[in-house]
């Protein structure tokens, strides 16, 4: 069959074009694309009703139960669908090319994969998704003459509207071209913030009001994964977009550890501080003067500016809490680091955390 880019593959499979092959390989840069279209995959083929079976592929000491589950039918079904994680931690060696031997360990583990994409047979299953930004060009080149490799790159600008109609049509909404390029207008080429807000959308979904819904979210950078664009989303006028540009950020893989400290605890900070002076009747210079910045710093402005919204109560919650998750996190105990940034954030902006239901207002 080929090689396919994600939106081909992705238009082609909403419009009902036959599923996919034995073999699949997803592969590519972009880790958010990669995800949707294993998503949109698992989703298609579950409608068929066939044995779904997950795998992590690290070594080849990983390689037998995934060889087992193509090879034979499923217990309760004649046919298996496999879905195989090759972790990021089988990385290429510095200077390593892929047409070059292959570390034992590594070509043991490619080889294992190739077998097992070639000896699976319709109407079962195999789906390989590559962490790692490039699949071996062996495994491809192997896959492209019966099975189908689905690249993920960063996309096209002329492509970005068509993506917004396609993430609009899996959400159970239709929009028009002239909402697609607003929304392409306001994140650009960040497919996540853009499916985000997508999706924000379809739970408040009326379509006579869609435009003014993308319009009046939170100004979410264009490209996506800024500096400080999470820190300064949570002191705007609209602090929900923080979570899509959480979401983008550990996409684009930024360090939960950095944006807790770097970004999250510091604008929550200034906010605390903001508000705790503002309490005393202090003016905005003396809080500039406060926070050792400019007394007319946009930064100043718009802490102050959220100071007044979320209340000293609230902040303190807030500021107490990330405090302790910075603990919690650097001593191991709290695993899903994504979750735990989400809940903070949450408890901020909904004002439901449990410290901040029990301070007064």
């Amino acid at each position: 069959m080929g090689s396919e880019n994600a939106l081909a593959f992705l238009t082609q499979l909403q419009t009902g074009k036959p599923l996919l092959p034995a073999a699949t390989v997803i592969s590519g840069p972009n880790v958010f694309l990669k995800e949707y279209v294993l998503d949109a995959c698992v989703a298609a083929l579950r409608e068929a009703g066939p044995e779904m079976r997950h795998f992590q592929l690290a070594t080849a000491a990983d390689l037998g139960a995934l060889t087992e589950a193509v090879s034979e039918p499923g217990l309760f079904s004649p046919a298996v669908t496999a879905i195989c994680r090759v972790l990021r931690t089988r990385r290429v060696r510095e200077g390593e090319e892929e047409d070059e031997p292959m570390p034992a360990g590594r070509g043991a583990d490619d080889g294992g994969i190739g077998g097992a994409l070639e000896g699976v047979r319709l109407p079962s299953r195999l789906i390989v998704l590559y962490e790692r930004d490039t699949a071996p060009a062996k495994i491809v080149r192997q896959i492209e003459k019966s099975g189908l490799v689905i690249v993920c790159n960063r996309p096209f600008d002329s492509h970005l509207p068509q993506y917004a109609s396609l993430f609009a049509r899996r959400l159970g909404m239709r929009i028009s071209s002239g909402t697609a390029d607003l929304i392409v207008l306001r994140y650009g080429a960040n497919l996540l913030a853009m499916h985000n807000a997508l999706a924000l959308a379809a739970l408040v979904q009326d379509l006579q009001t869609l435009d003014d819904f993308i319009r009046n979210q939170g100004a979410v950078p264009r490209a996506g994964g800024e500096v400080f664009a999470l820190s300064e989303s949570l002191a705007s006028e609209r602090p929900a977009a923080a979570f899509a540009l959480l979401d983008g950020a550990l996409a684009l893989g930024r360090d939960p550890f950095e944006l807790l400290a770097v970004e999250i605890i510091p604008v929550l900070r200034r906010m605390l501080t903001a508000a705790l002076l503002n309490a005393e009747h202090q003016s905005p210079l003396d809080i500039a003067m406060a926070m050792g910045m400019p007394p007319r710093s946009p930064m100043v402005s718009a802490a102050i500016n959220a100071a007044r919204r979320f209340g000293a109560a609230r902040l303190t919650a807030a500021y107490r809490e990330a405090v302790e998750l910075d603990a919690r996190l650097k001593d191991g105990t709290i695993r899903d680091r994504k979750q735990a940034l989400a809940g903070l954030l949450l408890h901020l902006i909904a004002g439901e955390g449990g410290e901040a239901r029990r301070s007064p207002r």
